[in-house]
């Protein structure tokens, strides 16, 4: 059986996804409260500060390698309130290394997205993944999540 049919939930947004109606620059309290629980299940999310801690008690680094991993497109974060957030699932719970999966995908999708809008492709129901969020998937379905995020990449160029 495929990990798209064995998912525990569908989860099919039939208004418009509260992700995406603020702007990345002043996202609304409703927006940021469907990412945290969007990303509940996987890990859920950490401020950046006490991501930068809990680096530091693991020996993985500290603020600066934080920042590095962000820059380098190697994990996201995205920002509410002068705060930046980070989705666990993108770590190894055991030793917070960056896991390979949610990198990979982060990969394929454009460049050109930022924070807050990665946020919002993982925490959304895409319908090439036949409802699934693609954060529910990463970990068992690699390679619908990167197909996924390739047709989000050919959607976007025309």
């Amino acid at each position: 059986m495929n990990a798209v049919q064995s998912a525990p939930s569908i989860r099919i947004a039939s208004a418009p996804p509260p992700c995406f109606e603020s702007t990345p620059a002043a996202p609304g309290t409703r927006a940021f409260l469907h990412l945290l629980e969007a990303f509940r299940a996987s890990g859920g999310t950490a401020p950046g500060d006490a991501m930068s801690e809990m680096m530091k008690d693991h020996r993985r680094g500290d603020l600066v390698t934080l920042a590095r991993l962000i820059v380098s497109r190697q994990v996201f974060g995205f920002g509410w309130r002068g705060s930046l957030w980070l989705p666990m699932f993108q770590f190894d719970p055991a030793d917070l290394s960056v896991a390979f999966a949610p990198q990979a995908v982060r990969l394929e999708l454009p460049d050109a997205l930022d924070g807050w809008a990665v946020a919002c492709w993982f925490a959304e129901p895409h319908e090439v993944l036949g409802g699934h969020l693609p954060v529910d998937l990463v970990g068992n379905d690699l390679r619908a999540v990167r197909d996924a995020a390739r047709a989000t990449c050919a959607r976007l160029r025309t």
